[in-house]
């Protein structure tokens, strides 16, 4: 089953992959967007919950490696692209059985694909800005 929610991409493209996964966190199909990482990873999927444990009242989210489940402090967070990858880092460093990876390192994965995805929205931005343009100066018939 994996293999074919990867095949649903247009391209395999590593950049459209990480725009993808994005686009997905926003328009809230956080589970699609997790399925689609750990695949590429080869990593179990995450169990997703919302909720963190007492102890962990300042956290946004956190991976934990026993229950191989990322657990989210509310809903905002669970549709937020940067909590949502920078947890999935931490799963995907973890497939030793053991938490590693650090925090920086989570960051920079997480701001990787927003970038990506930045770039693609700011394309798509430009692109229906020339088309308008074109549109507009355009001759008429009449």
């Amino acid at each position: 089953m994996p293999e074919s929610i990867l095949s649903d991409l247009p391209s395999k493209d590593d950049r459209q992959f990480k725009a993808y996964v994005v686009y997905l966190i926003l328009t809230k199909e956080t589970e699609k967007a997790i399925e689609l990482v750990s695949t590429k990873y080869n990593v179990r999927i995450p169990r997703l919950r919302i909720g963190i444990s007492k102890g962990m009242k300042r956290a946004l989210g956190v991976y934990s490696v026993e229950a191989n489940a990322i657990s989210f402090k509310d809903q905002e967070q669970y549709f937020d692209p940067f909590v949502v990858l920078h947890e999935m880092y931490h799963c995907i460093r973890s497939r030793s059985g053991s938490h590693r990876g650090n925090e920086k390192n989570a960051d920079k994965f997480a701001l990787d694909y927003i970038a990506v995805y930045n770039e693609f929205a700011k394309a798509a931005v430009y692109r229906e800005k020339q088309i308008d343009t074109d549109e507009k100066s355009k001759p008429t018939v009449d």
